[in-house]
């Protein structure tokens, strides 16, 4: 059997049961029953569940991060690339519900090491390409510098904090859609 669709089947079988049952109450026995795999394959590749969340959490974040980099590739403009950003996310959202509440429950309930693992090495790369295109429009003075922190909390905090409600809603009205990106690109625009 490919390993690959082993691991991929494991992440997906605790995506569904961690959803369900929530981490803490979550044993690698149910997550192994979901998947359908023996015990030697799912310790083959998650030795203990915080190393089955921190990949299931890294996963789903390169995942999130590769469509949220995608308006941002290219010669878009520095307001087209926030824009673009804020409607990549409010879209992953609706797509992708039940990642995107596996990634909000892992993190809020402190399932995941602080700044360890393979999570924290997706968000670097991710946030590190986001950081080179930040620093690339602000030397053209396409944006006005703000520390990259600050940056990501203006941009991102409005869409971030109802990520929550979205994933339960079928649609973003458009003039919430509108409002959210105007809102990004006017807190970054020189």
């Amino acid at each position: 059997m490919d390993p690959t669709s082993t691991r991929e089947r494991l992440l997906a079988a605790a995506t569904q049961v961690f959803l369900r049952q929530g981490f803490a109450a979550t044993s690698m026995d149910m997550v192994r029953q979901e998947a359908g795999v023996s015990n030697g394959s799912l310790y083959h590749h998650f030795p203990t569940k915080a190393r089955l969340a921190d990949a299931l959490y890294a996963h789903t974040l390169r995942d999130f991060h590769a469509a949220l980099l995608v308006p941002v590739a290219g010669r878009a403009s520095a307001q087209t690339g926030v824009k673009g950003m804020i409607r990549v996310h409010i879209d992953w959202v609706l797509q992708n519900p039940d990642r995107a509440r596996l990634l909000q429950e892992l993190k809020r309930a402190g399932d995941l090491a602080a700044g360890t693992g393979e999570w924290a090495q997706a968000n670097e790369a991710g946030f590190g390409a986001l950081r080179e295109w930040v620093e690339a429009k602000v030397a053209a003075g396409e944006m006005r510098p703000l520390p990259f922190p600050v940056w990501m909390a203006v941009v991102f905090a409005p869409a971030l904090s109802l990520t929550s409600f979205w994933v339960t809603q079928p649609a973003v009205p458009p003039k919430v859609r509108a409002a959210l990106e105007h809102a990004a690109w006017m807190a970054v625009a020189p």
